[in-house]
């Protein structure tokens, strides 16, 4: 009987620890990985989905492409299931060649601008060399990417001519209750763009990927204002010749009592979502000022 209560015993001790190592794992398993890569001054955007789908946006300049390359495998990234490469300028879309080499690549979306760069030409004719085609984001349009993400894009809404920052492929990400916007280099007349083309609900998120590496350019009260984010990414290099992030958007952020995260102080930044919640195992840059 002794033996009997002993074995009923251990067999309910090991089911409990099963049963707790199933669901850590699903609690894992919810939640969503935003890498904001430091490729010096440039962006790229690692976003991997509790079911372990994968977007690139952008890959920094092409002297970076390697680090993007070797970041990606460190995280066990085999594939690209979404490649989108914001706009033509160099430090966004100069590592992408590496990556397309070396992943297989799902889809690729970037906006409908041609460029006449050395970089830009590289970058189609390895698109070409892989039978891929690149799509164009259509203003509006909402993808249902995963399992409880939805893919929000919102720009480029209209032709913006020769400034290429305009032309930046705007996308809100969607998980849950949470959500993320990503603007390439964006600038104020696309901003204004968008507040008149959607409503605060549409523009409206947690967490806001600043414009133009923090430049003036970019991030204007008004944006900032409709998107009222309570945290915000930077990707820059450190003492770069442009100054960014400009002092202005800085206190923009400050004063309203954003958390501030920058790849020029705190190299690749990570944070965590679960729908519900955001976190990340590094502190804002501003904790003290908020």
């Amino acid at each position: 009987m002794k033996n009997n209560i002993k074995f009923i015993t251990m067999f309910i001790a090991i089911l409990f620890f099963i049963l707790s190592v199933l669901i850590g794992c699903n609690r894992a398993s919810d939640v969503l990985t935003i890498h904001m890569i430091d490729v010096g001054q440039g962006e790229s955007i690692l976003i991997s989905t509790p079911n372990n789908k994968t977007i690139l946006i952008d890959a920094g300049e092409a002297s970076q492409g390697k680090k993007v390359k070797s970041y990606l495998l460190k995280h066990g990234v085999d594939k690209i299931d979404l490649l989108i490469g914001t706009h033509p300028h160099t430090d966004h879309i100069g590592g992408l060649p590496e990556i397309i080499n070396n992943f297989e690549v799902k889809k690729i979306i970037m906006p409908k601008k041609l460029h006449t760069s050395a970089t830009f030409e590289k970058l189609l004719a390895t698109i070409e060399s892989k039978n891929l085609t690149i799509a164009s984001p259509k203003p509006n349009n909402i993808i249902e990417f995963d399992k409880d993400i939805k893919l929000h894009f919102l720009g480029p809404i209209r032709d913006y001519g020769d400034n290429l920052n305009l032309w930046s492929v705007v996308f809100r990400l969607d998980y849950n209750n949470k959500s993320f916007l990503f603007t390439g280099d964006m600038e104020r007349e696309a901003e204004m763009d968008l507040i008149n083309t959607y409503s605060i609900d549409d523009l409206s998120a947690n967490v806001l990927n600043v414009g133009h590496h923090g430049s003036d350019s970019s991030t204007t009260q008004q944006f900032l204002d409709c998107v009222n984010p309570e945290i915000a990414l930077i990707s820059l290099g450190s003492n770069n010749p442009y100054n960014h992030p400009h002092e202005e958007v800085i206190t923009r952020l400050v004063q309203s009592g954003v958390l501030i995260y920058r790849t020029d102080l705190q190299n690749t930044v990570v944070i965590y979502s679960d729908g519900e919640s955001i976190w990340s195992h590094q502190a804002p840059v501003n904790q003290d000022q908020i």
